[in-house]
């Protein structure tokens, strides 16, 4: 529990957002018992009421998302049992388009001319995808709710948590009809030899008309958007910095040859009480990391102070991170750790252009670092997790409590989310623990990477 204990079953809880002058493409979803996972998500559009960076006729929403044949409780209940993981039997998801399985989603009708704003939302937990027009250009124009500076790309490729809108031009003639492609892909356990799934669907110019084949060419021949290719429309230039903060991501083997990856410290645990509650009540305390409990992962931030993130992957797995209550600016990505121990090439260094471009979910390759930035302007608690729900399941998570004593001017618990948790047992004040200063006695011990 990072900001609220969860809505109780058959309750209802009514969320207010004063989105101001945001604007964009976002999706909601749980966070409670990764229920995200099995379909608690939906897709949230912020419309601007500035000129967009290009016009267009029409908008058209394009979702993807991962379906698993079981729930998430049971899947990881399955995992937690197995004496050895390296037994585990695969359960690879299929892809839903538009929420319809891949290949029955509804055509996409163009008409001949017009120019398409296409919202591209990965709703997936697990998977990659790739999505290609095969005939037709992308011009990106915005990620996860930022406008960019236009960016002419073959296709997308979205991490766990990603989007983007991008114009497509209609052609001028209704002759042919085009067929979209989209590959769902991942380097998860559950993966094992099944992937790439392969979609396709129609673009329907004309009922009945014939489809064009396009040849196509190998993905390393085409364009795709990378984090430091983008500029943000608005030309901000790189923030001057005051705080650094390092995570390097750990693999270690915590029990049943389970491999645990830490973003901190230690591995993230939901602690007893809510962080922003014990931001809130704790006075002078809430700007000690302790108060909150070794398992958050907590870090404390300085009002309005601009900090780099550099997070560190020196495994092969590739991560997608979310940033809770922030935008941060890409700055730089390149190589670390021994790539050749996978037989991987390293990854390129590449340093973004003179206005970097602000998103809240990136990605993070195999064997690379990310170097971003953002003003802790914000006062609040908000989580940075890998979006991949087995990884942020097991940990892969910090906290950053930003400006408590500016927080704790500003905001009180509402009184409706106390009576909310107190009618499920759970505490609403005091330390990570439920008790005062730094008695965190009843917290489950936190899991180092040693342990």
């Amino acid at each position: 529990m990072v900001t609220q204990c969860g809505i109780p079953p058959g309750e209802s809880f009514t969320y207010v957002l004063e989105t101001g002058d945001q604007s964009g493409t976002f999706w909601i979803h749980g966070h409670t018992r990764h229920q995200e996972v099995d379909g608690l998500h939906t897709p949230l559009i912020i419309h601007s009421r500035k000129q967009p960076v290009i016009d267009y006729d029409e908008e058209l929403i394009m979702t993807f998302e991962d379906w698993f044949t079981t729930e998430f409780a049971v899947r990881q209940a399955y995992i937690d049992s197995l004496e050895d993981i390296r037994t585990l039997t695969s359960n690879f998801p299929k892809a839903l388009i538009n929420g319809y399985d891949g290949n029955k989603t509804a055509p996409i009708t163009f008409v001949p001319g017009k120019k398409y704003r296409l919202r591209v939302i990965s709703m997936s937990v697990n998977n990659w995808f790739k999505f290609r027009i095969p005939g037709h250009k992308m011009t990106i124009i915005e990620a996860d709710g930022v406008e960019s500076m236009p960016l002419e790309v073959d296709g997308l490729i979205l991490g766990p948590g990603q989007r983007y809108s991008a114009i497509v031009t209609a052609h001028d003639s209704a002759q042919f009809n085009y067929i979209y492609n989209v590959t769902s892909y991942s380097q998860t356990l559950f993966s094992q030899g099944l992937i790439p799934l392969m979609y396709t669907g129609l673009i329907n110019y004309r009922d009945g008309a014939p489809v064009k084949t396009i040849p196509a060419p190998s993905d390393e021949h085409l364009v795709w958007p990378e984090e430091t290719a983008m500029q943000v429309a608005d030309k901000q230039v790189p923030l001057p910095v005051d705080r650094r903060i390092e995570l390097t991501m750990k693999k270690f083997t915590h029990t049943h040859h389970q491999h645990q990856t830490t973003l901190g410290n230690t591995l993230y645990k939901p602690v007893l009480v809510p962080t922003l509650y014990t931001a809130l009540l704790m006075g002078d305390l809430a700007a000690n990391s302790s108060v909150y409990g070794p398992q958050t992962n907590a870090y404390i931030l300085k009002h309005l102070e601009v900090v780099e993130i550099v997070i560190n992957n020196p495994e092969l797995e590739d991560h997608t991170f979310h940033f809770h209550g922030h935008n941060v600016q890409v700055i730089e990505t390149g190589p670390y750790g021994n790539s050749s121990t996978e037989n991987r090439e390293p990854v390129a260094h590449k340093v973004s252009g003179p206005w970097p471009m602000w998103r809240d979910t990136i990605q993070v390759h195999g064997f690379e670092f990310i170097r971003v930035r953002f003003r802790a302007d914000n006062p609040g608690v908000w989580f940075l997790h890998c979006h991949l729900a087995w990884h942020e399941y097991n940990g892969v998570a910090v906290v950053f409590v930003e400006a408590p004593g500016v927080l704790q001017q500003r905001q009180s618990v509402p009184k409706e989310m106390v009576e909310m948790c107190k009618r499920q047992g759970i505490p609403t004040q005091g330390n990570g623990a439920g008790n005062q200063e730094f008695d965190l006695s009843g917290l489950p011990p936190a899991v180092y990477p040693s342990s």
